[in-house]
């Protein structure tokens, strides 16, 4: 006979940490009014738990089959219910959510990144199955990595500077913890505890939440974070506005948020009508010249506002982006750094702005000093570049095969015959330098290390520079990889922070393989586009 469970079962529970501002338990929930709410006794504590009546109604796919089959005799119905259970547990309020219960509760109430701390503080680092990651290379990525046994951090491959952690799944060390622990902002745990045990669980969790053993193992983890806290994202915007009113500029800007053919663009616009200013750039100083009203500048102007790319006939919109997409923003405050790009706003640790800030710094200008930009287009540029200089041969558009297969890539933008390797970028938005450091890395590496593609990059070159790409494997100390960026910008070039992270390591990669890494400022003149 099988054995009858004594104990509690075993059972998913997500639990939040509420924020040290709350004081009373409705506080916690959206809409209090509409939710039923039941306070009884946990052990001491005095608990809450509200819950929403489910609704019940046929299933979303039941109307594709109208006019075909008649479904109403068949008792289909589907409900969604959703409770949230508020308790305190010494000097803080919880949130323990079941079924749709998230969704019941105020944005912004809770402590973030509360369920990854106690995770990364209660897992041993060799029993991680799963992680959620953001990317800030050349595309930005979002991934969920899933391990077919137990592994490492090391061993999902994760980048400690390029890379934000968002969510671990693994197994607790401790045993009284739960069978499985995962965490981001909420903690998700598969444990057997009786409701009249909970408080005492929680305070487990409070404990491994409160421990630092997570920056030893994984310092890098506090160096990024999103906010998802949509109050502070606000202050944050606010704090923006009340920077641009002021016209403090200095640390902000607008920049195309992606790659485009600057060769295919007849200027930006900041309103869909033909009589409004035509611009070759995006810049601030022209988005308030757009405004109406500029003194009552708001968030909510900059998300419904647009930036229109024009068709090179400059009649037509082949592409527009949300102002608030396209500015970067640094706010600093104490220790930390507040970054607003593509949209979204980062905490940074000022420690690893600063180490950041330092290495690139460091980077040296390009050996071969580059003429100004007065051109209509990134190509017509390289093309004067290297009609006037018989060194310079043009590699532009000049795409080279690789890996056996359709994938190909510029081996450069001009390669100068004292062999350095120039790649030149109108300057925009995170991703699009991004974008032109990973082919940078990308070019070169096959440059070392593929004799076909060293071939092919002979045969596009004139005769005069062919000696400067070797049959054999070449020495990459006599090579220069040189990024060019083309700023309208007056003084040092300043790059937004996820460049200057994709540039650093980027760098650090190359002269890895023996390379000389260069980066300047390609001033624009008069006025070109």
């Amino acid at each position: 006979m099988p054995r009858r469970q004594t104990g509690p079962r075993v059972r998913p529970l997500t639990i939040y940490m509420l924020k040290d501002t709350v004081r009373k338990a409705r506080e916690v929930v959206d809409e209090p009014t509409e939710l039923q709410s039941f306070s009884f006794k946990i052990g001491r504590p005095t608990a809450t738990l509200f819950v929403k009546p489910s609704q019940v109604v046929p299933p979303a796919w039941v109307g594709y089959f109208d006019g075909h089959v008649d479904l109403r005799s068949v008792q289909l119905r589907s409900a969604s219910s959703a409770a949230v259970l508020v308790l305190r547990v010494g000097a803080r309020w919880f949130a323990v959510t079941f079924g749709y219960g998230r969704h019941l509760l105020r944005q912004g109430i809770w402590e973030p990144n509360f369920g990854l701390r106690v995770t990364l503080n209660s897992i041993a680092d060799s029993s991680i199955r799963s992680i959620d990651r953001k990317s800030f290379d050349a595309i930005a990525r979002h991934t969920r990595e899933e391990a077919s046994r137990a592994g490492s951090m090391q061993q999902f491959g994760i980048n400690v500077e390029e890379d934000l952690l968002r969510a671990v799944v693994g197994k607790p060390e401790d045993t009284m913890l739960g069978r499985s622990i995962a965490g981001m902002d909420g903690l998700t745990v598969t444990v057997a505890v009786a409701l009249s045990d909970l408080p005492a669980q929680i305070e487990r969790y409070m404990a491994q939440w409160r421990k630092r053993r997570y920056r030893e193992r994984y310092p890098w983890v506090d160096q990024i974070g999103e906010i998802r806290d949509r109050r502070q994202a606000r202050e944050l915007d606010e704090r923006l506005v009340e920077r641009l009113a002021a016209r403090e500029l200095d640390q902000t800007w607008l920049a195309v948020p992606v790659p485009i053919d600057w060769s295919q663009v007849g200027g930006f616009r900041f309103s869909t009508s033909e009589r409004a200013g035509t611009h070759d750039d995006i810049h601030l100083v022209a988005f308030f010249d757009s405004l109406r009203d500029p003194e009552s500048l708001s968030p909510e102007t900059l998300k419904r506002k647009s930036v229109y790319c024009l068709d090179p006939d400059g009649r037509h919109a082949r592409d527009r982006w949300p102002v608030y997409q396209c500015l970067y923003a640094e706010i600093r405050d104490g220790e930390d750094v507040f970054l607003l790009t593509g949209g979204r706003w980062y905490r940074v640790a000022r420690r690893f702005v600063q180490r950041i800030d330092g290495d690139v710094a460091e980077l040296q200008a390009t050996t071969y000093v580059l003429p100004p930009y007065r051109h209509g287009s990134e190509k017509a540029y390289n093309e004067e570049v290297a009609r006037g200089d018989g060194a310079i041969a043009l590699m532009d558009g000049k795409n080279v095969r690789y890996g056996g297969g359709a994938s190909q890539i510029e081996f450069c933008d001009l390669f100068i015959r004292k062999r350095a390797m120039v790649h030149v970028k109108r300057y925009g938005g995170s991703s699009v330098l991004s974008h032109l450091f990973a082919q940078g890395v990308v070019s070169a590496t096959l440059f070392l290390q593929d004799a076909e593609f060293r071939r092919e990059v002979r045969q596009k070159l004139p005769n005069a520079h062919r000696h400067g790409v070797p049959d054999g494997r070449p020495r990459p100390e006599r090579y220069e990889v040189a990024f060019a960026i083309v700023s309208r910008s007056p003084g040092d070039l300043v790059l937004p922070f996820f460049s200057k992270v994709n540039l650093r390591n980027a760098a650090r990669t190359l002269e890895g393989l023996g390379y000389r890494v260069t980066l300047t400022r390609i001033p624009v003149e008069g006025d070109a586009p």
